[in-house]
This record gives structure tokens, C-alpha cells and sequence, in this order.
């Protein structure tokens, strides 16, 4: 033995135990791993939530800048003397038209006059007309004014529009006063909607625009402004986390869309920028969860991965520990099974490997001496119980627990049986002319000969007497022929002569009367008493002979 090997065995079970508790603690700190990792994953689904909100963000921080921008331009634009002088409506139009050429954004400026008429414009487009009735002169005629995005009107049918789609503007107008205070008229810039579609499709690089990643941008009341064709001009005031309007922070959450997906989505809502007031434009960023939360799902794998491969590593170990504990248990059972097949007691193994296995060992070997004693005893008296004591034969007791028995299994074979009374004809005259010894001899020798008629499985007991019962088993259709063929050797070995002491020599013959289960009767009881009926009926005839059962 081993120097390790024999420090093992002076280890008790309970210090073993304890190495399996160190290799649980093991196994917990995995655990702990794997939680922290999973908060990690909590984390970076977090960041990603973040990076949507930022980018809604950077949307209307962008849009508002520039309509800050433009807001700035159009003040400049007061500064010019054709606004306030005498100048003709041509050489004002070509300075206005110089200015559209330096801002691409710009698709038309116009210079009413107080009355709402357009003096002067880019392109001479709508010179002459009225726009007393519109917002921007309405509106720009008391004060700087910016409005919203709307779709064209009176400039529809006459800007160029390359795309075919429908035009859409944002407005600014302001009054232009002489330097005598009064009203000049009112100057108006359409501000091309094009421009904000270009800052929409700045705000995402190519690697995000792959991943499914999408802006769209809302007016104050929720009607989509800019996004998907399929969205357009729809209201989105269904969406669940959509910031009030004194909610200027950025946010984002797991929303579900009226088409019901779900998307990781980021909202941020305009809060305008020095001279831009603000319109309440809400910027939303959205990207479907599957894609979203990918890199989570990935990290969540390979923590997985690297977690499932510790378990088994822990498990292999803690296998080799039990393996070790277990031998002894396993050593003790194997010979607990040799018993049961028969060995003595005696090998029972006597485990040395720790204080408690040597005791477990011990009381084994005794237990199963004390048991096998008892099982020896309880044979004998079932043995006693269901012998004939006489003929060896089964007696009446083993006869009904066989049948309980062979039916369920003659149903499961499709099998019948043949229930035999055998009775012997002219047994009391032996018993009475030489004696009851004499007697009980020829039943020794009787027994013999019912034995060999028999075939192997077929079963013969002793009712008491000289009366007798065999069951046969067979199929069906030879019924008929096994019962004659049984009947005819058994009338036929019991006829010979029976050799007693004192060279005394006795003669008997035998009745039979026989019935078929399941054919005469579905339970056994039925069978058993038309047998017996029907042996009554062979005596009755003049014995010697075999009756089988007639419905």
C-alpha cells in the first residue's frame, strides 16, 4: 500500500465529506462568477440602451443647432439696405438669389410688402401673389417667427422637385422695419426639409446602419416627421415611454412598436439651441432586440461555455472523491448479492478503509448470518406447508397459489390448461386386506408413476386420499388430444402390478375426469369442480376409464 493510499484510509467518512464540501465551495464560487459575468451582461445592455439615447440626442442637438444656424442668417438678411429702400423688386431679387446660392437648405426667400404681397423672390416665384392668408405673414408680421414642418402649398407646382416626392418646409419670417420703426413688410425663408434627412443620415456610421439601426424624428404631438416611407405622417402616441414635454433628458427603453416588435429604443426631445426656441421635436433611435442585444447574447454564451466546462471539471473531481468513498459501499453490496445467489456469509468483505466502513462491514457479516438462518427456517416451514408429507407431492395449499399464478401467465402465452382428477379404483381394498402401511407404499409407488406421465412444466398434487389433480398446459387446439394421451398412459402405468413387501403384490386402476380452462369455464374455481364433477361421472360408469366435461 501506498504512502497516500494509506493516509486515505485513516481519513473518516465525515473528513471525506468535507473534501466534497471544499469542491462545492468550488463550485459556488463558479456560481459567483457566473452572476457577476451576468451583471456585467446587465451592464452592457445598459451601455447599448445609453448609446441609443445618445444618438437620438445628437439628432436634435444637430437639427437644433442648425435651425439656430439658419435663424442667425435670416437677422443677417435684415441687415440689407434693398430691404428698406427704394431699390426695384429686380435688383432685390438677384441679391436674394445670391444669398439662396450660398445655403443649399434655402429653396425660397420672399419680401412682402405690409399688406402680404410679394415684392421681390428668389426665381420671381410668387412675385405679385398674396400670402396675406398664410402663417408666415400672419405670423412673421409681429415678430420673428419659426414654423413647423409642413408640407407645400402655394409653392408646390412651382419649385423644382427631381424626386417626385411631396415638398416639405420649415418656416422663418420676421418683419422688416425702416429706420423710422414702421413696417416694410415681412421677409420669408422656406428652409428645405432635405436638410434634416442629411443629419439623419449622418447621425449612424455604416457598421450601425447594417445592424438595423434606424432615427426617426416626431413633432411635438407625436406624428412621425422624418423616418421610414411606412411610417410617415403616422402618430406614434402609442409608444409607452415616449419623454413628456418638460423631459429634456435623454432616455431610452424596451418598446414595443404597433407592428409589435420589439426594439431597443432611445428618445431625446429638442430643447432648442440660443436663438431657436425649440419646436418639442422628438428624436427616436431604434434597433430591433435580436440584433440590439447580440454582443450580450454572445457574452452570455461564451460565459455558458466557460461555465460548463468548470462544472465538469468540478464534477470529474468530485466523481474521483465519491469513487473513493464509494468503494467500500460498492465492495459490501457486491457480496450482498453473491449471498442472495446462494454463498455463505462469510464473504462479506471486512472493509478496513475507515473506522465506520470496518464497523458497517462487521455488522453486515453478522446480519447476514442471523437472516440467512432465518430464510433457511422460513423454507422449511413453507416446504412443510405446501408438501404432501407422504408422497412429496404438492398438496392442496401449493395447488391454488401455482394457479394464481399460471393463469396470468396462460393468458399472456395464449395458452389453456387441463385440469385431471385422478382418482384410484380399489385403494380401500388394499388398505383394508394389508394394512395401512401396505398402503401408504403403494401411493409412494403411485406418485412415481403419475411423475413420469407427466411432461416438463406440467404440475401434479395431492388433494388427500387417494385423490389426485393434474394441470397441463397447452394451446388450444390440442386440448383434446393432450388430455386423451395423458388419460391413456396414466390409466395404463397405474393398471400394472405394485410389488409390496413379504413378495406381496396389489392391484389398482385409476378414474379420471378432466376439464379445459378457458373453454369450459373463464375461472379457475368453474374448472376445477366440473373436473371434479365429471371424475364422479367416470366412477359412475364403471371406473377405469376417462370423462372429459360436456357443456
Amino acid at each position: 500500500m501506498s504512502v497516500h493510499a494509506w493516509l486515505f484510509s485513516r481519513f473518516s467518512l465525515r473528513s471525506r465529506f468535507i473534501a466534497l464540501i471544499a469542491t462545492l465551495v468550488f463550485a459556488t464560487t463558479l456560481l459567483l462568477g457566473w452572476v457577476a459575468s451576468r451583471e456585467s451582461a446587465q451592464q452592457m445592455e445598459a451601455n447599448i440602451g445609453n448609446a441609443a439615447s445618445e444618438a437620438a440626442y445628437q439628432m436634435v442637438d444637430k437639427l437644433d443647432r442648425n435651425m439656430d444656424a439658419r435663424i442667425k442668417e435670416v437677422k443677417l438678411l435684415l441687415g440689407m439696405q434693398a430691404l428698406t429702400t427704394d431699390t426695384n423688386p429686380s435688383a432685390l431679387r438677384e441679391q436674394l438669389e445670391r444669398l439662396q446660392d450660398n445655403y443649399n437648405v434655402v429653396s425660397w426667400i420672399g419680401f412682402t410688402d405690409p399688406e402680404g404681397t410679394v415684392q421681390a423672390a428668389t426665381g420671381g416665384i410668387l412675385e405679385g401673389v398674396s400670402i396675406a392668408q398664410r402663417p408666415v405673414f400672419i405670423e412673421g408680421r409681429e415678430s420673428l417667427w419659426i414654423g413647423d414642418v409642413h408640407e407645400a402649398v402655394l409653392l408646390a407646382q412651382l419649385l423644382p422637385n427631381p424626386s417626385g416626392e411631396e415638398l416639405q418646409f420649415v418656416d422663418i419670417a420676421t418683419p422688416v422695419y425702416d429706420r423710422n420703426e414702421e413696417l416694410q413688410g415681412v421677409l420669408a425663408v422656406h428652409l428645405s426639409w432635405e436638410w434634416a434627412e442629411y443629419i439623419q443620415q449622418s447621425i449612424f456610421s455604416p457598421a450601425k446602419k447594417r445592424q438595423n439601426n434606424e432615427i426617426l424624428l416626431l413633432s411635438a404631438g407625436g406624428t412621425v416627421l422624418l423616418g421610414p416611407k411606412a411610417l410617415m405622417g403616422k402618430s406614434l402616441d402609442s409608444l409607452r415611454h415616449i419623454p413628456g414635454p418638460t423631459n429634456i433628458s435623454p432616455q431610452w427603453a424596451i418598446e414595443t412598436w404597433p407592428n409589435g416588435e420589439q426594439f431597443v429604443t432611445g428618445y431625446a426631445r429638442s430643447s432648442g439651441f440660443e436663438d431657436f426656441p425649440g419646436l418639442g421635436w422628438i428624436a427616436i433611435t431604434r434597433n430591433p432586440i435580436a440584433s440590439a442585444f447580440a454582443p450580450v447574447e454572445q457574452l452570455q454564451t461564451a460565459i455558458m461555455g466557460i461555465g460548463t466546462l468548470l462544472a465538469l471539471l468540478f464534477a470529474m473531481i468530485g466523481w474521483m472523491i465519491a469513487s473513493r468513498m464509494v468503494t467500500p459501499l460498492t465492495r459490501l453490496a457486491s457480496a450482498a448479492d453473491q449471498i442472495q445467489d446462494g454463498e455463505q456469509a462469510d464473504c462479506i468483505p471486512l472493509e478496513n478503509g475507515s473506522p465506520e466502513m470496518k464497523r458497517l462491514s462487521t455488522s453486515m457479516r453478522n446480519m447476514v448470518s442471523r437472516l440467512l438462518d432465518q430464510r433457511q427456517t422460513i423454507n422449511r416451514l413453507e416446504d412443510l406447508a405446501n408438501t404432501d408429507p407422504l408422497t412429496g407431492l404438492p398438496n392442496r395449499a401449493f395447488l391454488n397459489q401455482y394457479l394464481q399464478l399460471a393463469i396470468p401467465e396462460a393468458e399472456r402465452n395464449q395458452q389453456s390448461m387441463v385440469v385431471m382428477y385422478i382418482d384410484l379404483d380399489g385403494f380401500k381394498r388394499v388398505n383394508d386386506e394389508l394394512g395401512h402401511h401396505a398402503g401408504d407404499l403403494l401411493l409412494i409407488e403411485i406418485t412415481q408413476r403419475l411423475k413420469n406421465a407427466l411432461r416438463s412444466g406440467d404440475v401434479v398434487a395431492r388433494l388427500g386420499g387417494d385423490e389426485f389433480v393434474m394441470v397441463l398446459k397447452t394451446k388450444q387446439e390440442y386440448l383434446e388430444m393432450l388430455t386423451h394421451e395423458v388419460s391413456r398412459r396414466l390409466l395404463t402405468a397405474i393398471a400394472q402390478p405394485i410389488l409390496l413387501p413379504e413378495n406381496k403384490r396389489a392391484h389398482v386402476g385409476c378414474s379420471l375426469g378432466a376439464a379445459w380452462w378457458p373453454h369450459h369455464g373463464l375461472h379457475i374455481e368453474t374448472v376445477l369442480q366440473l373436473a371434479d364433477s365429471a371424475l364422479y361421472a367416470a366412477k359412475s360408469k364403471g371406473k377405469h376409464q376417462l370423462v372429459i366435461h360436456k357443456p
